[in-house]
């Protein structure tokens, strides 16, 4: 029922909510929304009343119908990635749209940047059921985003631990090395570092991405456990604010990169 409906603790019954709604802004009846989409009137009932869940395929039609901009499309997404515990899905599809990235990591290189060796190396030790599909996800997110005709703005701050750290052998961490000053070089990406000498801060409590998709930011705290994406404006903005605190901290780009290369020489 309708009435037994919480868009405040369930994206599924947002999702039965808002169909609803919009159906009712474009003044259309049950009936005709299911002609339009080609449906029985019972689907679209079950829809309002949450007793089924909206597909994409269906939440893209409703999209277009309604203008709404991806909307269903996006609600479809993230609830279903919350049903499986994988935050990562809505994630990498926002990284694949973002026009900028900004990162803070504190231990390990970010996974845009591994090499497949230092990728599987991580993964192995990891929690990974499956090391080896969880190395080719890795590496499709880096297709994805690095491939692309022109790639995105991106700004990482690496704490000094993370090239300190040795993550498989020394030929290992010297191959991700370079990889990284190989990376620093392309005209859209800054690669920074947090020296060991700044002392406490406020990016101790762990990793953290910021996103910029369709002129809006989101974030992305990369838990231990489990990661968590958030969209509400008041939240992506105390990360934002972390995230410059911890810049006006980091070493400028010259000397990072000569970080980085003495790091590489002890890695022999």
């Amino acid at each position: 029922m309708i009435s037994d409906l919480n868009p405040d603790r369930s994206l599924w019954h947002l999702i039965a909510v808002e169909v609803r709604r919009q159906r009712e802004l474009h003044q259309l009846s049950g009936n005709q929304l299911a002609e339009r989409l080609d449906v029985d009137r019972s689907t679209v009932s079950r829809w309002e009343n949450g007793i089924r869940r909206l597909t994409d395929g269906y939440a893209k039609q409703l999209d277009a119908l309604w203008h709404t901009n991806g909307l269903f499309e996006r609600l479809v997404r993230f609830a279903t990635a919350i049903d499986t515990g994988d935050w990562m899905t809505g994630l990498a599809a926002y990284e694949e749209r973002a026009t900028r990235h900004r990162m803070w990591e504190t231990v390990l290189v970010p996974g845009f940047f591994q090499t497949p060796d230092y990728a599987r190396a991580a993964l192995r030790v990891g929690l990974a059921d499956d090391p080896e599909r969880a190395l080719e996800q890795r590496l499709a997110r880096q297709t994805a985003v690095l491939d692309r005709p022109k790639i995105p703005y991106m700004s990482v701050i690496l704490n000094w631990a993370v090239l300190a750290q040795p993550i498989g052998s020394a030929e290992i961490m010297k191959g991700q090395l370079a990889r990284l000053l190989e990376i620093g070089e392309l005209p859209n990406v800054s690669i920074r570092v947090l020296e060991r000498e700044v002392g406490a801060h406020c990016g101790l409590d762990g990793p953290f991405q910021l996103l910029t998709v369709d002129d809006r930011d989101i974030a992305f705290d990369d838990a231990s456990t489990r990661g968590r994406l958030m969209l509400d404006p008041a939240e992506v903005q105390s990360v934002a604010v972390k995230y410059d605190r911890i810049s006006d901290l980091a070493t400028p780009l010259g000397p990072s990169r000569a970080l980085i290369e003495r790091a590489m020489e002890t890695y022999q």
